[in-house]
C-alpha cells in the first residue's frame, strides 16, 4: 500500500493534525443563476455536483490559482491520478492535466504551518529567504517568487495570454486581470483573507476585485474540533494566546524537511483552525460571556466582499466519510469519531457543516454567507455496494477507492470509480462553460 501523509504524521505526536465572474446583472450570482438544481448531499438541500466535462472545453476565460492545504506545500497538493514515483501519486497531476487542455494554472506555495493571516499574505506574494520576514518579503532586498504577484506579472508578460481579455498592454493587464481561486482544507481560509484584507499592488484594490470566482473543496470555513482536541492534548491553552511550543518546535522541524525554511511558529496555524478562533473570537483567551465581550471572530473579521459593481461566484464542495471501517479511511478513524461527537458527518477532518459554510458562525449562527453549496461524491457500479464515500485528502493526495489500483489492505474496490484529475476537470469546465 503507498504510504499516506497521515501515516508518516503519526510518528510525531505533535503532528496530531496531519492531513489534516461577473453575470452583467449587477448583483450577486445564485444557484439559479448558474443553472444548477438542488438534490445533491445527504439533505437534498445542495445543488448538485458539477456535471461531467466529457467532450466540454475546460479553457477559462481568467487563469485558475489553487490554494493548498494545512501541512501541504504546492508540489505534494492537489496530485494526480497515477503513481509517480513510489508512495505519491503523479506531483502537479491536476495542474498538469487541465494546462494540457490549455488552462492556465498557478498552483503557488505557501507555508506548511502558519496562520491564515500569513498564509494569505503569502497566497498573494512570497519571496525568497530563509526568515519569516523575508519570506514575508519584508527584507531589504525581495525577491518575489510565489503568489498572485508573480502569477500576473508572468500572465501579462504574454501577449498570446493577454490578447485572450483585450488587454493591450502589461500594465493594463496587470490592472485587471482575475482568477478563478480553487482551494483546499486550509487554503480556503487564508484565500479569504486574501479577498478581503490584502491589496493589489498594480491597482491598488482589494484583491476581490481580482477575483472572478471562488470554489472551495473540503474547505475549513468554520475549522474543526479536530484541532482543538490537538489543543486540548498538548495543553496548549496553558501558554499565552493557546500556541502550544511543542507545535511550534516540531513544525519548525517540519518546515525544514520540505525545504521551506526553519519556521518557528507554526503552532499558530493550529490555533487559526479551532473552531472558537474561526467562529467566535480570535483571542484565544477570552471567554464571551454577558458581561464580556471578545473582539470578532476571524469570519466576522473577513466576511466575503459583497460588491454589486463586482460580484464574485462563491462556491463550495462538500463531502463524508461514509463508511469508516473501509480499509482506505480506516486511519482517519479517531479524528473522524472526535469530529462526528462535537460537529457530525464529517470526511475524517472537516465537518460537512464547516465545509458548506453557509453560514459564518458555530452551526446556523452567525449570518448567512454568499455560499451556493454544492455536493461531491464517487460512484459504485454495484448496488449491493455503495461507495464508502470520500475522505479530506481526496481532493489532493490521498488513495481513495475507485482510482486506478488502488488497494488499500488488499480489498477490491473494482466496483468504486473516482478520479481527482477528473473532479477538478468537471469544475474547471463548468467554470469555463459560465464564462469566467
Amino acid at each position: 500500500m503507498r504510504t499516506r501523509w497521515k501515516t508518516l504524521a503519526a510518528t510525531l505526536l505533535v503532528l496530531l493534525l496531519a492531513a489534516c465572474g461577473s453575470d452583467g446583472s449587477g448583483a450577486q450570482p445564485t444557484g439559479q443563476d448558474m443553472g444548477l438544481s438542488k438534490g445533491a448531499g445527504p439533505d437534498g438541500s445542495y445543488f448538485a455536483q458539477s456535471p461531467d466535462s466529457t467532450g466540454k472545453a475546460v479553457q477559462t476565460r481568467w487563469p485558475v490559482l489553487f490554494s493548498h492545504a494545512w501541512s501541504r506545500i504546492a508540489d505534494t497538493s492537489f496530485q494526480g491520478d497515477e503513481p509517480h514515483p513510489v508512495n505519491e501519486f503523479e506531483r502537479y497531476g491536476v495542474k498538469k492535466a487541465l494546462e494540457a487542455e490549455g488552462v492556465v494554472v498557478y498552483q503557488p506555495d505557501k507555508l506548511a504551518f502558519a496562520s491564515h493571516e500569513r498564509r494569505g499574505r503569502l497566497l498573494y506574494k512570497k519571496c525568497a529567504g530563509e526568515t519569516i520576514e523575508e519570506i514575508l518579503c519584508e527584507g531589504t532586498d525581495p525577491q518575489v517568487v510565489e503568489g498572485v504577484h508573480a502569477a500576473t506579472l508572468d500572465y501579462c508578460a504574454r501577449p498570446e495570454l493577454r490578447a485572450r481579455n483585450g488587454f493591450a498592454d502589461e500594465q493594463s493587464c496587470r490592472e485587471g486581470l482575475q482568477f478563478n481561486i480553487i482551494c483546499h482544507s486550509q487554503g480556503c481560509a487564508d484565500s479569504r483573507y486574501m479577498l478581503a484584507a490584502v491589496r493589489n499592488e498594480f491597482s491598488g484594490e482589494l484583491m476581490y476585485r481580482h477575483v472572478a470566482s471562488w470554489t472551495s473543496m473540503a474547505g475549513a470555513n468554520k475549522g474543526t474540533a479536530q484541532a482543538e482536541a490537538v489543543q486540548e492534548l498538548l495543553l496548549a491553552c496553558t501558554q499565552p494566546g493557546c500556541r502550544s511550543l511543542v507545535l511550534d518546535a516540531a513544525f519548525g522541524v517540519a518546515s525544514l524537511l520540505q525545504n521551506q525554511a526553519l519556521i518557528l511558529q507554526g503552532g499558530e496555524s493550529v490555533v487559526a483552525l479551532t473552531r472558537k478562533y474561526m467562529t467566535v473570537t480570535t483571542d484565544m483567551e477570552c471567554e464571551p460571556s454577558d458581561q464580556t465581550q471578545c473582539p470578532p471572530s476571524f469570519n466576522e473579521r473577513y466576511p466575503f466582499p459583497e460588491d454589486p459593481a463586482h460580484p464574485v461566484l462563491y462556491q463550495s464542495f462538500s463531502s463524508q466519510i461514509d463508511d469508516i471501517n473501509h480499509p482506505c479511511y480506516m486511519e482517519s478513524r479517531l479524528y473522524w469519531e472526535i469530529v462526528n461527537n462535537r460537529e457530525g458527518p464529517n470526511d475524517g477532518n472537516i465537518s460537512v457543516d464547516s465545509q458548506r459554510f453557509t453560514t459564518y458562525g458555530p452551526a446556523a449562527g452567525g449570518g448567512a454567507t454568499p455560499v451556493i453549496p454544492r455536493w461531491v461524491s464517487a460512484s459504485s457500479n454495484d448496488p449491493e455496494q455503495p461507495h464508502p464515500g470520500l475522505d479530506h485528502m481526496a481532493y489532493s493526495s490521498s488513495e481513495v477507492p475507485g482510482m486506478e489500483g488502488v488497494s488499500c489492505l488488499g480489498e477490491d474496490n473494482s466496483a468504486f470509480e473516482f478520479s481527482r484529475v477528473g473532479l477538478y476537470r468537471d469544475i474547471v469546465a463548468e467554470l469555463a462553460g459560465w464564462g469566467f
